[in-house]
């Protein structure tokens, strides 16, 4: 799953440096000036705007309710369709530019969107810069972290070199490089040198190399593989799966045999008992198959073999004994010399170096340095290769502004899809942790396109989509129960899957009543 950090904290919108901003000042009228700047000089809006919002929540508003309706920004387009026409224009020069690569390497094509790759563009998308500037961490505070948290982990193992690395770990916390590690990024310079953060790097592949010869070749019983069939299979055999809609036997089939074939291998003297239950359990599957008909028949039956409180028994069991296993062994291990690795250089643990990564892969900050690199140069379509990053330096100001404004994180969706002519994604969240998220889409066959989803108690989803295409409805309906099975194989439960006719839709959402507790939102543009 991916997730957003929510943060507020975009604190360095100000006119001279916020084009949307400025943009939206020039064009407020004097009354409208007046609610947002409380009587106050120009130079103190931001001021009220910024540091105040949280006692004066009728400025943001105000303000808000200006940049939405502001016709430069309202008009502004897509960042995808921006990036495309600088692309375009950038390849026409003779001279290959290098910021020509990078923005070919920002606008991800739908074909091959993954979550890792979304999440990554997400992040460097330009909207969140300053404030990972400003929160940037010094990486030695990090490794600090990391470290102590893996002495903890590791000192009730029952291993005899393990005991020892736990020994080398707080030798490392001791070093005069961790030992008075602070986030004071400016001070870590002093007294530090090369050979120190080398040898440190060093030291750290030492403990990584030695904790990797027992987490490669762990028991087939504690790997991620096998954790991860387990979760499915608890999954499985949860009440809401459980419905002639969504239960499926041939995937319960497939995760048990996957199961039944990593604990057949296993060393564990227990293995072999929990192996003979897996069996017993899938022949039963096997007799339900060959006796069923239909989808209901075979759920029927499973119910009343009371199969799920076998598996429930059996997961039961398992987890019990992968939680005696000794601790170099655990997941939580595995995720913090994982997390070790990353400090592989000394250069990966200077805090200056950290924030050179920042910058170098930020959207923003690559455009505002090409800015300066082109306004001096001689290219024969400077003014139009400038007029565009100008453009996509606003529009990313404008999602910053939104951002602020309305206690929100507003985002542009970074990738290219040919179908789609635009479109807008707006998630809120309520304190019960409901999530409503509305999707209007226009595409090129289909026309307009409507979902309204609802995701809750983590992984219940409702459906609602509103068409007025009938070949679209058609394929939907068609493809419902692909949908419902993909869902399921995602571990989320589809609650309720409905199609309407857009036309007839109510202007009021299906979920809106539920939306007076909503205390924050997220909105992405296409």
């Amino acid at each position: 799953m991916i997730n957003l950090s929510l943060n507020r904290n975009i604190d360095i919108i100000l006119p001279n440096t916020n084009k949307a901003l400025a943009e939206v000042l020039k064009s407020a009228s004097s009354q409208e000036m007046e609610v947002i700047s409380q009587n106050k000089d120009l130079k103190s809006v931001m001021n009220s705007l910024l540091k105040q919002s949280a006692k004066n929540p009728q400025s943001d508003k105000t303000l808000l309710n200006l940049v939405q309706n502001n016709t430069t920004l309202k008009n502004l387009g897509s960042v995808s369709n921006t990036l495309k026409d600088l692309l375009n224009t950038l390849k026409s020069e003779k001279n290959p530019m290098p910021i020509e690569k990078i923005l070919q390497n920002s606008l991800l094509d739908i074909k091959h969107l993954s979550e890792p790759a979304l999440k990554q563009k997400f992040e460097n998308s330009g909207i969140f810069l300053e404030s990972k500037l400003k929160n940037a961490q010094n990486p030695q505070v990090e490794l600090k972290t990391t470290l102590q948290s893996l002495e903890k982990s590791l000192k009730d193992s029952n291993i005899f070199s393990v005991k020892l690395l736990v020994r080398d770990i707080k030798s490392l916390l001791d070093s005069s490089v961790l030992k008075n590690v602070s986030n004071n990024i400016l001070s870590q310079t002093q007294g530090q040198n090369q050979k120190e953060l080398s040898q440190l790097v060093k030291n750290i592949e030492n403990i990584i190399d030695k904790l990797h010869v027992h987490i490669k070749n762990p028991d087939s019983m504690l790997t991620k593989e096998f954790d991860a069939q387990l979760n499915k299979l608890e999954y499985q055999i949860d009440s809401k799966v459980l419905t002639p809609e969504n239960f499926k036997l041939t995937s319960m089939q497939d995760i048990l045999q996957n199961l039944a074939s990593n604990v057949s291998v296993s060393a564990k003297p227990e293995a072999k008992g929990i192996f003979d239950f897996l069996e017993k359990i899938m022949q039963t599957l096997k007799t339900i198959e060959q006796s069923s008909t239909t989808p209901k028949a075979s759920l029927e039956s499973l119910l009343d073999k009371k199969i799920p409180q076998d598996i429930r028994n059996v997961v039961d069991n398992i987890k019990n004994l992968i939680q005696k296993s000794d601790t170099v062994f655990t997941k939580e291990t595995a995720f913090l010399v994982n997390k070790l690795t990353s400090f592989n250089t000394a250069e990966k643990l200077s805090p200056q170096q950290n924030i050179k990564e920042i910058v170098a892969n930020d959207l923003k900050s690559i455009l505002l340095k090409a800015n300066d690199e082109i306004s001096n140069s001689t290219q024969p379509n400077k003014a139009e290769i400038l007029r565009q990053i100008d453009k996509l330096t606003l529009q990313i100001d404008y999602h910053q502004l939104v951002s602020h404004l309305s206690n929100s994180t507003s985002l542009y969706l970074p990738f290219s899809w040919d179908e789609l002519e635009n479109g807008n994604i707006k998630l809120q969240k309520d304190k019960e942790d409901k999530f409503y998220c509305d999707i209007d889409l226009k595409l090129k066959e289909y026309g307009e396109l409507k979902l309204k989803l609802v995701i809750y108690d983590k992984n219940q989803l409702n459906i609602y989509i509103y068409s007025d295409n009938k070949k679209f409805k058609k394929v939907i309906k068609e493809s419902i129960s692909l949908l419902r099975g993909a869902l399921i194989d995602s571990q989320i439960t589809p609650r309720e899957i409905r199609l309407f006719d857009a036309h007839k839709k109510s202007v009021t959402s299906p979920y809106e009543n539920s939306l007076s507790s909503v205390d924050m939102g997220f909105e992405a543009k296409a």
